[in-house]
């Protein structure tokens, strides 16, 4: 298995958005659009599991390719995520969906989001590392902010963590939006209820 970003920790956090026009515009102002694409990813756990289950791996089709990711989390202050993530291309998304059900893998949930990306590069005396913006719709969740930047070791995550959080609040996006549940617990609650 090979690491996107060897060494690397990446820090992010997210946050509902009641008026996505509103927060793009200001995205606009300090920010430089990379893209738009959509990402279709399907989760899977281990098939002797019911229910929602945090121990997860994620298989992801975006813009003609299909790359697989694990998460090792990390500690960061409340609502702010701080993960490696290691990461591999395959070739053939079915074959690899094959795999996983025969040698004990269930499909946990599937997502669907559209996403606009924009890169910001911080003032050099308020943070070092460049910040990835998107812009996201979720499929049955609606819209999100996400921010995202790498850092080297722990003692950055503490730094990083608030610049995000500094950075949320300068689009003008109140603190107490900031989602701290995962993606897939949040649909998984929305499209099965009872379990």
């Amino acid at each position: 298995m090979s690491q996107l970003n060897p060494g690397k920790i990446e820090v992010e956090l997210k946050a509902r958005l009641k008026n996505p026009e509103q927060v793009e515009k200001e995205i606009i102002k300090k920010a430089k659009p990379v893209g738009e694409f959509i990402e279709e990813d399907i989760y899977f756990t281990f098939a002797n599991t019911t229910g929602y289950q945090k121990q997860r791996f994620r298989l992801r089709r975006v813009q003609e390719k299909a790359i697989v990711t694990v998460k090792i989390e990390g500690k960061a202050e409340p609502g702010v995520e701080a993960n490696q993530e290691f990461e591999f291309e395959v070739s053939d998304p079915e074959a690899f969906k094959v795999f996983c059900q025969e040698f004990g893998f269930r499909v946990l949930i599937e997502k669907k989001k559209k996403v606009k990306r924009f890169l910001f590069i911080p003032p050099e005396d308020e943070f070092s590392e460049k910040i990835t913006i998107e812009l996201n719709q979720v499929e049955n969740l609606g819209y999100f902010l996400e921010l995202e930047t790498l850092v080297e070791n722990q003692n950055q995550i503490l730094p990083a963590s608030r610049y995000l959080k500094k950075l949320l609040q300068e689009f003008k996006i109140p603190l107490s939006q900031i989602e701290s549940r995962p993606y897939t617990e949040l649909l998984y609650e929305k499209l099965y209820p009872s379990s």
